[in-house]
């Protein structure tokens, strides 16, 4: 049995998002009436069947998403041309939830918090980071205003220990009080990809889990909203 954890945030008209980027607006494009309408019209009697569809406006950095190294530099890989290995990874879960809005995130804070859950990140791997922010905040405009960040440090540990991806619970890896942005910088030299806006991360640090998070093939795309899950041998 393998049990599966939803660790996507829901997608609606209005939820938070980085405050630079565009919000989120879903609205209906063709409703049942409409096609009922129609077609009653062009049959002469009741339909046996009507369809409603829903048009959305958002930014590939939206919801739950994937930064692609099309995000940091012009020259980076776009969305489509990364590997769709680098999305379905062995996984590993960590505790930074101590950590408040607009502190960094230390190489310390992570090796006591890999110490904590007993895990190791190794080659090849998927790290998650619980920040706990997604927990205190969402979904008052609290969750985008500030949140703590990785320090560069902190980001240069998780490249050298030769992690595919990571990513954290909240809408960025970086405080949006230093505007350096450390934590990007150094994913834009390594071509480091990440992903921002995760949930229920509490429930597996500490956890052995595969984890599955495919980008859409957005062409030229410097991101893309996905629906990762940990995949958690019962």
């Amino acid at each position: 049995m393998v049990d599966i954890v939803d660790l996507a945030q829901p997608i609606y008209s209005g939820h938070p998002v980085y405050h630079t980027h565009q919000k989120t607006q879903i609205w209906t494009d063709t409703s049942h009436e409409d096609t009922a309408h129609v077609f009653s019209r062009e049959l002469g009697h009741e339909p046996p069947f009507t369809f409603e569809t829903n048009a959305l406006l958002l930014c590939d950095h939206g919801p739950t998403h994937v930064d692609a190294p099309r995000h940091y530099r012009p020259d980076g890989a776009s969305v489509d041309q990364l590997s769709l290995e680098r999305f379905y990874t062995p996984g590993k879960a960590i505790d930074v939830s101590h950590r408040e809005p607009g502190e960094y995130i230390s190489v310390a804070d992570l090796e006591t918090a890999c110490e904590r859950a007993n895990v190791t990140p190794n080659d090849g791997d998927t790290l998650l980071i619980r920040t706990g922010h997604y927990d205190d905040t969402y979904p008052t405009r609290a969750y985008s205003e500030n949140y703590p960040g990785l320090s560069a440090d902190a980001t240069q540990w998780i490249i050298d220990n030769g992690v595919t991806n990571f990513g954290v619970d909240q809408p960025s890896p970086d405080t949006p009080d230093d505007l350096t942005y450390p934590c990007h910088t150094l994913c834009k030299e390594y071509d480091l990809p990440h992903v921002e806006n995760l949930r229920n991360l509490d429930r597996i640090v500490g956890v052995d889990f595969t984890f599955v998070g495919f980008p859409l093939a957005i062409r030229d795309g410097t991101g893309s909203p996905i629906r990762p899950v940990a995949l958690v041998e019962e």
